[in-house]
């Protein structure tokens, strides 16, 4: 019995020490998605911009007529892309509400029930059914719902997402990443101010599309490529037709 008792200790340090590991591992985890949206948001913010003030550059249009095309496009694209990010965290955020809700109602009314689901959570993960029996005990005579949320959903009550912070660094975001072409083109003298923009611009969209390449893990310099190019053909298509209305 104590060599079982003392084993029983060990899995549980080794227990503990596996979700401390696998906790830092979701927070670095949700650290990366936060830069990897806020690398888009720029990247967003400097494509959907130069576009446009390169579009009212070809129709040879006033440098006041540029900066208000170029102010208009910063602030309406800022306020669309962080409306967007909130409605759809605002969702998740709904769902994680929901899901809290849910465990703690179970928790509270039907004991025997949370325990089972707790139980049966440990043995997938593979603990013996003594081990398993212990842990899911401990937790529902405590009413860990902290626990329990973490366990089986990966939700921290401590870190439910926040539709705020999430708008307001994509909205950020997308500000400082259209400040490059309207600075740019308002900025720079002619005859220089088109080909500096559009220089300017594939290089930073080069720096934006290696970057979100490496967070997500892909090719970086094939999408850096990629960005570059969407970026170029969007500044040509807007020039282009400018040109033609003016």
């Amino acid at each position: 019995m104590e060599n079982e008792a003392i084993m029983m200790i060990d899995s549980n340090k080794t227990h503990l020490t596996w979700r401390q590991r696998l906790s830092f591992r979701r927070d670095l985890g949700n650290r990366l998605n936060v830069l990897r949206a806020a690398v888009m948001g720029a990247n967003d913010g400097i494509i959907s911009t130069a576009g446009i003030v390169m579009g009212v550059a070809g129709a040879n249009m006033s440098a006041t007529a540029l900066m208000l095309a170029g102010v208009s496009a910063m602030i309406s694209g800022a306020l669309s892309m962080g409306g967007g990010e909130y409605m759809s965290v605002s969702a998740q955020r709904d769902l994680q509400n929901a899901i809290v809700q849910k465990e703690e109602a179970a928790l509270r009314d039907d004991k025997t029930g949370s325990f089972q689901a707790m139980y049966r959570h440990y043995l997938d993960k593979g603990y013996a059914a003594e081990n398993a029996a212990a842990m899911a005990h401990t937790i529902v005579d405590n009413n860990d719902i902290a626990t329990i949320l973490a366990e089986k959903f990966q939700i921290k009550l401590d870190k439910l997402l926040n539709p705020w912070l999430a708008a307001g660094a994509d909205f950020f975001a997308f500000i400082l990443g259209a400040l490059l072409p309207l600075l740019c083109i308002t900025l720079i003298p002619n005859p220089y101010k088109v080909g500096v923009t559009m220089a300017a611009v594939v290089v930073c969209l080069f720096g934006t599309g290696y970057t979100s390449a490496k967070l997500s893990q892909v090719p970086a310099r094939k999408g850096a490529l990629r960005n570059m190019v969407v970026g170029m053909l969007t500044m040509v298509v807007g020039f282009i037709i400018g040109s033609l209305i003016g």
